[in-house]
């Protein structure tokens, strides 16, 4: 399970909630195509201070100004509509609801979190969601120009000289090899056949993992399972601020590419802007 691995590269979620089975379609003008299924893990990045919704390789931060609505239910199923770019839209299909408690819970970070309706509820007031700091503002102009093209002129100089001295290595080479030239006796001698012994690679392999590598990894997965097993917030109703602050200790954690993690939020505030998600006033 490659999520439950941190290194530099990657942001910490804490697992506030999973679904199992649950399935991802992507629509656009009505007609809906699969998109993936497996287990729906509701995120919360504390550095960002955003829930996201992951499944596979699929990411959907929420935001208080993108309306979330749901379909209603058909017997113990369940199935939200959301917005994406372009004229698209997500479904999230629950086949099974065998837990209201994890769903309730579920259902107040989605009213908390973005413009939710529920189950025959009314249109909710889009609001601002908190401040992440993130955008895709460009740095200062000034600045960076002038310092790439002072880099570029010391490439372009060093380059030249490099250029220069191999054009000069080159002539001193083909003039050393010219009928007459000395220096041009080879010290080399051909190799026999049945000279050369048979080598073991078998025996003078090495591992490319480090020591202990699989038990370490079987532990981290053990330890991951029972800490998602164990998590309240699967068996009990709880209030929106317990779950934003569900500990490292109760629940498990996931480790996504940060620029992935970046990307996909940013793509949600450029949903905001070509849908005209504005917050009421």
């Amino acid at each position: 399970m490659e999520p439950i691995f941190k290194d530099s590269s990657k942001l910490k979620g804490t697992e506030v909630l999973f679904f199992e089975n649950v399935e991802l379609e992507k629509s656009k003008s009505g007609t809906p195509s699969f998109a993936s299924v497996g287990t729906l893990s509701v995120l919360y990045f504390k550095e960002f201070n955003r829930f996201i919704l992951h499944l596979n390789d699929w990411r959907y931060p929420l935001m208080r100004r993108i309306p979330i609505t749901s379909e209603g239910s058909e017997g113990s199923s369940f199935t939200l509509n959301l917005p994406a770019l372009n004229g698209f839209s997500y479904i999230l299909r629950f086949p099974t609801i065998t837990n209201s408690s994890a769903f309730s819970n579920f259902e107040t970070i989605l009213s908390n979190n973005s413009g939710y309706t529920g189950k025959g509820g009314v249109s909710k007031k889009l609001e601002a969601s908190p401040d992440d700091k993130l955008s895709r503002n460009a740095p200062s102009s000034t600045g960076f120009v002038s310092n790439l093209m002072s880099g570029v002129s010391g490439v372009t100089h060093t380059f030249t000289e490099v250029i220069h001295s191999g054009v000069d290595k080159a002539k001193h080479l083909a003039h050393s090899m010219k009928p007459g030239s000395k220096g041009l006796t080879s010290t080399k001698k051909r190799s026999n056949l049945s000279d050369i012994k048979n080598k073991n690679f078998k025996k003078e392999a090495h591992s490319t993992f480090k020591k202990d590598f699989f038990s370490t990894e079987e532990g981290l997965s053990k330890k991951f399972h029972e800490l998602r097993s164990g998590n309240e917030n699967l068996s009990k109703v709880m209030e929106f601020d317990s779950l934003r602050k569900t500990s490292d200790s109760h629940a498990p954690s996931m480790y996504l590419s940060r620029d992935e993690v970046v990307e996909s939020i940013l793509n949600n505030k450029d949903l905001i802007e070509q849908r005209h998600f504005v917050a009421s006033s």
